[in-house]
């Protein structure tokens, strides 16, 4: 079984995300935008001290 390593956040991204994050998404909005799954936004968010709707 191969073990798969998560995917590093690019700055581009980052950027998205906060500018996404301003605009009121919720964490499953952005994770589709993104191409990401919904935990890995909802950590990088709290990492970078943004707040995500519900």
């Amino acid at each position: 079984m191969k073990s798969s390593k998560p995917k590093e956040w690019t700055e581009p991204e980052r950027k998205r995300l906060s500018a996404m994050a301003r605009r009121r998404l919720g964490a499953t909005e952005i994770a589709a935008v993104l191409g990401r799954h919904t935990g890995s936004v909802k950590r990088m968010a709290r990492e970078m001290g943004l707040l995500l709707k519900k």
